[in-house]
This record gives structure tokens, sequence and C-alpha cells, in this order.
């Protein structure tokens, strides 16, 4: 048996043996067969793995060391310079004299108010209008955030108020309100509540779409998906709010007591200012630092134990 092959020869086609053909798809089986053999044996050669170089990780003890020696070396400049005369002494006092003003207002006060007397004015004030500002803020931020109608009748008030300075209201309060307390607890209330809504509402905005249809999907409720699955995801930015919420009020506190005011850290520094009591002046910004940092790390701490699943998708 012959067949004839495409090619044309010079004798027109050239018949090939059928035998021949057999033979050559044999050939090229096996030899594919080898071919595919061969790679798989090249595939399965362990290749050289390059690690990859460690980042520098600071670890909590190394990262407390670390505040510890920036605290120290600013500290040991402060003295330098107060015993090397670089400032004069009546403008900034050298530490040792304001850790002997800090002993003189332990043992006898500061203008017939104590130290803690002062703080736990200061104190409360700004945990008044905070906590206050955060009842209200947060479930009208969520409100806003769930709905169109609400955030499109208070989303201009909101923020325009935001960027207002805090104490463009402070006369205002006083006349309203008196003189006392409330009208700086409010002044604190009015600083906090924009920043808390604005976080609030962005945080529900953010909510993965995907999310609320599973949630749909599987039967849920409107009510148990805000409550399962809006809240838990729009807790990071509440949250973060929150914490930028504290700093504002606390920046601001000091300032609200700068108005009529018999007690407080904010007045104690002013009333310092009037005596030219520098000692005391400081004292005061350090105490009020220590408890901005004290108030930040309580928040930061209930973040991580309230809102563990931050950063899980």
């Amino acid at each position: 048996m012959f067949v004839r092959t495409g090619v044309p020869g010079a004798s027109g086609h050239e018949p090939i043996p059928r035998s021949f053909e057999a033979d050559f798809g044999a050939r090229w089986t096996h030899y594919y067969a080898d071919a595919m053999v061969s790679q798989a044996d090249v595939s399965v050669v362990p290749a050289v793995v390059r690690r990859p170089r460690r980042a520098i990780s600071v670890t909590f003890p190394s990262g407390l060391l670390l505040s510890t020696l920036s605290v120290a070396v600013m500290l040991s400049g402060w003295w330098a310079i107060a015993v090397l005369g670089i400032v004069r002494a009546d403008l900034l006092p050298s530490p040792a004299n304001v850790w002997t003003a800090l002993v003189e207002i332990l043992t006898q006060g500061y203008r017939d108010t104590t130290l803690w007397q002062n703080i736990a004015a200061t104190l409360g004030r700004l945990l008044g209008g905070f906590c206050a500002a955060t009842v209200v803020g947060v479930p009208l931020g969520l409100w806003m955030g769930s709905s169109r109608v609400v955030n499109a009748a208070m989303d201009w008030i909101i923020q325009s108020t935001r960027p207002l300075p805090p104490l463009s209201y402070m006369i205002l309060l006083m006349l309203w309100l008196g003189t006392g307390d409330l009208s700086k607890s409010t002044l604190l209330f009015l600083t906090a509540f924009p920043i808390i809504v604005s976080a609030s509402a962005a945080g529900v905005r953010g909510v993965k779409r995907q999310l609320i249809q599973a949630a749909q999907a599987l039967g849920a409720s409107r009510r148990a998906v805000f409550r399962c699955v809006v809240l838990p995801a729009a807790a990071p930015m509440i949250m973060t709010g929150l914490q930028i919420a504290l700093a504002a009020a606390f920046s601001t506190v000091v300032a609200a007591e700068l108005f009529a005011a018999t007690d407080g850290l904010g007045w104690m520094v002013i009333s310092a200012s009037t005596f030219l009591r520098n000692d005391v002046i400081i004292l005061g910004i350090i105490i009020l630092g220590l408890l901005g940092v004290s108030l930040a790390a309580l928040l930061r701490a209930a973040d991580r134990l309230v809102i563990h699943w931050r950063g899980r998708d």
C-alpha cells in the first residue's frame, strides 16, 4: 500500500510507504514523551531561594528604652542650658527649680488651691465635654452614614462648625451659660463633637458593600446587618476619631480656663504668668503633657482591647 504526499516532486507526487508513516508517528510520540519527562525533571530541581532581609523591628523593651533615653537627653540639654547660663534663669528655670516648685505646691498649695484640686478640675471639665460629645456624636454619625436624608440635612452644619476656632464660641457661651464649669465643658463639647460625628459617618460609609450583601444573602435583617456587620466594620474609624477629638479637646481646655476660672491647670499656668513664676508655668505645662499622654495611652489600650479585629479583612 502506498499513500501520496502533499509535497510535489520532480515527477509529480512521489509515493511513500504507509509503514514509514507509522514509524514516524511512533518516533515522534517517543521523542515528545522524552521531552516532557526531561522538562518535568528540570522543574523539580530545587532552586536557590534567597531569604529576604529582615526589617529592623523595635520591640517593646527596646522602644521603651529609646523613649527613656530621648527624655533623658532632653532633660540633660535643659539642665546644661540652665547651668551654662545660655538663657537667663528668670526666663528658663532649671530642672531643680521646677522640682522645688512642685514640692512647694504639693506641700503648701497654690493660691488657696492644691495641685490635685487643679488636676481634678481640668479632668472634670475635659471628660464632661468629651463624654457628652461621644454620647451624642457617635449615634448621630452612624445615622448620617446610614441615611442619605439625614446626611444631607446635617452634613453642611457639621462641616461648617468643624474648622471654626473653639474660642470663637467662648464669649457667647459665657453670656448664655455663665462663667462656671458649664460654659467651659460646653466649649469642649463643641470642639470634640464635629470630629466624632465626621469620623463615625466616614466609618459607616467605608464599610465594604460585599459584606452587607453577603449578610443579606444569608437572611440577616436590617438590624442584624447593622449590629453584626456595619458597626464592627466602622468601629476602628470611630475609635480613631475619638482619639483625635480627645487631643483637640485637651488642647482647648487650657484656653477654656483662661476666662473667669478659679482652679484648673490652665488657670494655674495663666495665674503664674501674671506673677512671673516661670517655674510654675513650666511645671503646669509638664503636668498637662503627662495627662495628655496618659489619656491617649488609655484610649489606645481600649482600642486594642475592644477592637481586636482592627486590620483584619
